[in-house]
């Protein structure tokens, strides 16, 4: 899966399932019941890794965006399974208004299991509505989009 990153006018193709075009990683431990009737994780169990991944990424970069999820895409590139230590890559791809894009890729070593396209709506923690990205919030992104 590629994607592309940027800022302003520059952009950068980014392929999700290569270790190398991630610089930040969360490690996540696959449970027994991640996995599925065939012994391998399931997909759902991908989208949880994907948003732990998600999380703890955002918390070091911008600590306090509260945000929800508008979409997600996954692509499941191979079978995972229990018992394992795998990777979460994490990277910025975009960043708009009051939203943000995510690319994340789930690695066993250098093998991709899924890679994932995440849109995020930053909110108002009071009306729950769409708000715009402080621009504190705005320069700390920015600085680390791919």
């Amino acid at each position: 899966m590629r994607a592309v990153a940027g800022v302003g006018g520059l952009s950068v193709s980014l392929d999700l399932t290569k270790r190398e075009s991630f610089s930040y990683f969360h490690r996540e431990q696959i449970r027994f019941s991640d996995t599925d009737m065939l012994g391998h994780v399931n997909n759902v169990a991908y989208a949880a890794m994907v948003e732990s991944g998600r999380i703890a990424y955002l918390r070091s970069v911008v600590p306090g965006l509260y945000v929800v999820m508008a979409r997600i895409e996954i692509d499941y590139r191979a079978e995972l399974h229990y018992p394992a230590e795998i990777d979460v890559g994490c990277a910025l791809l975009r960043v708009g208004r009051s939203s943000i894009v995510l690319g994340n890729g789930v690695f066993d070593g250098d093998l991709c299991g899924a890679a994932a396209v995440t849109t995020l709506v930053l909110i108002d923690k009071v009306t729950r509505r769409s708000t715009p990205i402080s621009d504190e919030a705005r320069t700390r992104l920015d600085s680390v989009v791919r």
